[in-house]
C-alpha cells in the first residue's frame, strides 16, 4: 500500500519476489514524487515530470500489478483490503509505505481556504508553482507566508524567491515572510550552520519573524497567538510531517506512525510491515526523511522474501549520520552530516546529482 521510497525499490525487484511464489500487487494513487526534488521543481530549476516517477511501469515491468486506488480500511482477521473505490484486495503480508502529510487543520480556516498550500501532497507545490508563475509573469507581487522554519521551511522560501527572479529578475520583490514559532532556525542543523542559513535567506530578501505561532487563516490574514496578524496572499504550510491518522483506525499500534520493531513488521500482526514516515520503529525516534525510506527499502524486500520461505527476518539499523542538502534555489546548497557543514555551489551540484541518480534507476 503506498508507493513511496521503499516500495519503488520492491516494486523493482518483484520479479524476485514472485519467483519465491508470491503475486506482487501495488496500490498507489499515481505517480511517485521525489521530496528531493520538489524544492527545486518549485523554484523553477526542474519540470514537474524531472520529479516523477511512473510507479505503475516499475513494477510492471517487473513482473507485478499495479492498482489505483486509496486504502479505506483492512479486515485484518478476513485479511483484505477495502479500497475508497470499492475494490478488494486480499493479501497473505501486507506493507505500507503511505507517506506523511501535515496537519494544517491545527490553523483555523486553512483547510477551506484554496490559497493554503501545505508542502504535502508534493503535486501541491507544483501548482502553486504554477499559480506564483502566472501572477510573477503578469508583474504582480503577492504577498507569500511560508509557516515553518524547519529545514523545508527555508528550502521552500528560498526557492519562490528563485522563482520570483526568474519570472521578473530587475524588478522588485514579492514580501515573503518565513514564520517559525520558536526562537530557533532549522533546529535540527548545527549552530553555525543556522546562523549562516539565516544570513542567506535575508540576503535573498525573504524576511524572518521568530516566535511566531500562528493559529488562524481570515480575510486575507494570519492571526497569531500574541494578537500579530500578517497579511498574505498565498500561505505555505510547512509545520512539520505527520503519518496519515486513518492508519491509527487500523487496530494496530499507532504512535504517530504504525509500531514496527527493527525488522520493520508491525508489533501486533506479523503480516503487515510499514516503512518510511508512516512507520514508527520501537525504540527509535527518527526524523521523517527519504534517506531512511531508501536505507529501510533493501531491508524490507529482504524481509518479504523471508516471509514466504519461512526464513528468520533481518534488522533494520538506523544511521545515526546522514547526508542532508537543501537547494537555496539560487545555485547553491547548505549541505550538512551530522555536525559538519557546508555552504556553496558544490552541495548543490552533488543534491543534483544524486537525485538525478535516483530517480533516473527507477526509469523504465
Amino acid at each position: 500500500m503506498g508507493g513511496g521510497h521503499a516500495h519503488l525499490h520492491v516494486a523493482a525487484h518483484a520479479g524476485e519476489i514472485r519467483a519465491a511464489g508470491a503475486r506482487v500487487t501495488l496500490v498507489d494513487t499515481g505517480m511517485f514524487w521525489y521530496s528531493g526534488r520538489a524544492t527545486g521543481m518549485l523554484g523553477g530549476r526542474f519540470a514537474a515530470e524531472d520529479d516523477q516517477i511512473d510507479a505503475r511501469a516499475v513494477i510492471e515491468t517487473h513482473g507485478g500489478t499495479f492498482v489505483s486506488g486509496q486504502v479505506q480500511s483492512v479486515d485484518r482477521a478476513q485479511q483484505r483490503v477495502y479500497l475508497a473505490d470499492g475494490q478488494t484486495l486480499d493479501y497473505d503480508w501486507l506493507s505500507f509505505n503511505v507517506g506523511s502529510g501535515v496537519a494544517s487543520e491545527a490553523i483555523t480556516g486553512c483547510t477551506t481556504e484554496t490559497n493554503c498550500w501545505p508542502v504535502k501532497p508534493i503535486a501541491n507545490l507544483d501548482r502553486l508553482r504554477a499559480t506564483l508563475s502566472r501572477a510573477f509573469a503578469a508583474g504582480e507581487l503577492p504577498a507569500v507566508a511560508v509557516i515553518g522554519g524547519g529545514n523545508t521551511g527555508c528550502e521552500i522560501a528560498a526557492n519562490i524567491a528563485a522563482l520570483a527572479r526568474r519570472h521578473a529578475p530587475s524588478h522588485a520583490r514579492p514580501a515573503i515572510r518565513l514564520l517559525q514559532g520558536s526562537d530557533t532556525l532549522a533546529p535540527s542543523l548545527p549552530t553555525g550552520a543556522q546562523t549562516r542559513l539565516a544570513e542567506k535567506l535575508t540576503a535573498l530578501g525573504i524576511e524572518i519573524q521568530y516566535n511566531r505561532r500562528v493559529t488562524e487563516r481570515r480575510d486575507g490574514e494570519l492571526l497569531c497567538d500574541d494578537g500579530q496578524r500578517i497579511g498574505a496572499d498565498h500561505v505555505i504550510v510547512a509545520t512539520g510531517l505527520l503519518a496519515p491518522p486513518w492508519l491509527g483506525d487500523l487496530g494496530l499500534a499507532f504512535d504517530d506512525g504504525l509500531v514496527v520493531d527493527d525488522t520493520l513488521r508491525s508489533v501486533d500482526d506479523p503480516h503487515v510491515f510499514a516503512v518510511g514516515d508512516c512507520a514508527h520503529i520501537n525504540g527509535h525516534d527518527l526524523a521523517r526523511l527519504g534517506v531512511f525510506g531508501v536505507r529501510q527499502a533493501p531491508v524490507l524486500r529482504s524481509n518479504l522474501l523471508a516471509s514466504l520461505k519461512g526464513d528468520a527476518l533481518a534488522r533494520y539499523e538506523p544511521q545515526s549520520k546522514w547526508l542532508s542538502i537543501l537547494d537555496l534555489g539560487d545555485g547553491t546548497g547548505l549541505a550538512t552530516r551530522g555536525q559538519r557543514w557546508w555552504l556553496g555551489r558544490t552541495s548543490v551540484w552533488l543534491k543534483h546529482w544524486l537525485d538525478r541518480r535516483f530517480i533516473e534507476s527507477y526509469r523504465v
